[in-house]
């Protein structure tokens, strides 16, 4: 059940911008997932989710290699706006 669960975080996360726990738990009762706010939080830990800041000021849940990739894309735009 918990990698079906965690497999359901993945792709909600994935297609959709989530803000909090809740609302995420939430998008997983939807799917008939019964879960608590403590397993979706044990979940993100396991899953090594981190919240990145979105183009229109919000954040949402990403995986590290998302969240790596929009890091490496501003220090490349800092770099070159900076360097003469």
């Amino acid at each position: 059940m918990e990698n079906a669960r965690q497999t359901a975080i993945l792709s909600i996360i994935e297609h959709e911008n989530v803000e909090t726990q809740e609302e995420l738990a939430a998008k997983l009762r939807d799917m008939g997932i019964i879960v608590t706010q403590a397993t979706v939080s044990r979940d993100i830990k396991e899953l090594r989710l981190l919240k990145v800041l979105t183009p229109s000021g919000s954040y949402k849940y990403a995986t590290a290699d998302k969240a790596e990739h929009g890091v490496s894309e501003r220090f490349v735009r800092i770099f070159i706006e900076s360097v003469l």
